[in-house]
C-alpha cells in the first residue's frame, strides 16, 4: 500500500515560488494591517460611543436657572461627540433656531467624517486582497502550463501534481484577509452609525428644550 504523504501549513504557504512567497507575505502583511487598524478604531469609536446619559437632562436644568456657561462647562467635561454637538448649540443661543441647527448639523458632519476617517482602508482591502491572490495563483498557473509545454507528459503530469498547490496558497490567503476585512468593515461602519443616530438624537432633543413655549 501506498504511503500518503500530507503537506503542512508551512509548507503549503512558503513551498512555493519566489512570486508566491512574496504574494503571500504581502498579504499576511495586509492581514496584520487590517486587524491593528480594526483593534484601534474598535477601541476609539467604543470610546467615543460612551456619553453621559443625564447630558440633556442636566443641561435642560442649567438653563432652566439661567446658567447658560455652566452648561457649556459641563458639556466640555463630558466631551463626547453629542456634547460637543451641544455645546455648538449652547455658544449660539439667542440667535435664530435655524441658524442653531445648521450649527450643529454641520459639527455632526465633522464629527462624522473624524469616526469614518480610514475605514475605507479596510473596504479597499477587502476588495483588492482576493484579487491580488487570484492574480498570483493565476501567474503561477501561467508559469507551469509554460514549462508543462516544454517537457513529456508523464513529466509534466507530475509537474502539475507538485505545483498546483503552490497557486491555491496566494487565493486562499487573499480571500481570508478579503474576509476578514470585510467583517471589520461592517463592524465599523455599524459603530459609527449608531454614533451618528447618538447625536441626532441629543441634537433633536436640544433643539426641542430651547424651543419649547415659555
Amino acid at each position: 500500500m501506498a504511503k500518503q504523504s500530507s503537506i503542512s501549513i508551512w509548507e503549503f504557504l512558503f513551498g512555493g515560488g519566489l512570486l508566491s512567497v512574496s504574494i503571500i507575505i504581502i498579504l499576511i502583511f495586509l492581514g496584520i494591517a487590517a486587524i491593528v487598524f480594526f483593534g484601534q478604531k474598535l477601541y476609539a469609536l467604543n470610546r467615543e460611543n460612551r456619553v453621559d446619559p443625564y447630558l440633556l437632562k442636566n443641561v435642560n436644568d442649567l438653563l432652566n436657572d439661567g446658567r447658560i456657561q455652566s452648561a457649556v462647562d459641563f458639556c466640555r467635561r463630558d466631551n463626547s461627540p453629542e456634547s460637543r454637538s451641544v455645546e455648538k448649540g449652547l455658544n449660539r443661543l439667542g440667535r435664530p433656531i435655524s441658524e442653531i441647527a445648521n450649527a450643529m448639523e454641520t459639527h455632526a458632519q465633522i464629527e462624522l467624517n473624524k469616526a469614518e476617517k480610514n475605514i475605507t482602508f479596510l473596504a479597499t482591502l477587502s476588495g483588492a486582497a482576493p484579487m491580488l491572490g487570484l492574480l498570483g495563483g493565476v501567474l503561477i498557473l501561467a508559469s507551469t502550463f509554460g514549462t508543462i509545454s516544454k517537457t513529456d507528459s508523464v513529466i509534466s503530469q507530475n509537474l502539475l501534481a507538485a505545483d498546483f498547490y503552490k497557486a491555491l496558497a496566494p487565493s486562499a490567503i487573499g480571500l481570508l484577509v478579503g474576509f476578514l476585512s470585510y467583517v471589520f468593515h461592517n463592524i465599523l461602519v455599524s459603530k459609527v452609525d449608531y454614533l451618528l443616530m447618538k447625536i441626532q438624537y441629543h441634537t433633536n432633543e436640544f433643539l426641542d428644550i430651547i424651543n419649547k413655549p415659555s
